[in-house]
């Protein structure tokens, strides 16, 4: 079987049977990641010790794309040392912002009327994954802010979107000026 062939076979398992659903009773640090565009959350409970993610589950509201990669990423870091969690993330975060880059510019056609003349694009993909890095980034927040000695239920951090066409309507209008 060759990688892409594996990759999309562990794809369609977590599709199918996502891992780490749910709530865990007793996490000792809750994050939640919020799309404030769609009203969209993933939420991470977490049991960690000083080194290690001991366990992690998480919830969602939003789409089985939310739930795949929230299972494909939970299951990557559970029982990793935090040190090494964190530094995947912060791959992971990268590889997203490349990703919110690549999306190109809408379409504009004017000979449609004022509110149809430009396309729609979808951040949806990567919105997903947002909100799943998001949430764990939040949890880890909170995990460190309750060392710290702040007594607090959860902490929630909105998605940051790089993507200069996401969350925002495009508007077409003609240069005024005449050459």
């Amino acid at each position: 079987m060759d990688e892409q062939a594996a990759l999309d076979a562990e794809i369609g398992k977590h599709l199918m049977q996502p891992e780490n659903y749910g709530k865990l009773e007793n996490a000792n640090c809750i994050g939640i990641g919020i799309d404030n565009t769609t009203q969209s959350y993933v939420i991470m409970y977490m049991n960690l010790s000083d080194t290690h993610i001991v366990d992690i589950m998480f919830g969602s509201n939003a789409t089985q794309d939310v739930n795949t990669l929230g299972s494909l990423f939970t299951e990557m870091i559970k029982g990793d040392e935090i040190v090494n969690s964190l530094k995947t993330t912060l791959g992971l975060e990268q590889d997203l912002q490349k990703l919110y880059a690549e999306i190109p510019a809408p379409k504009i056609d004017k000979t449609k009327p004022e509110g149809e003349q430009v396309e729609h694009v979808s951040t949806e993909y990567q919105d997903s994954a947002n909100m799943v890095l998001t949430a764990f980034r939040a949890a880890m927040r909170h995990y460190d802010r309750q060392k710290s000695g702040v007594q607090e239920d959860r902490f929630e951090m909105n998605i940051v979107k790089s993507c200069p066409y996401s969350g925002t309507e495009c508007h077409f209008s003609e240069d005024n000026k005449k050459d």
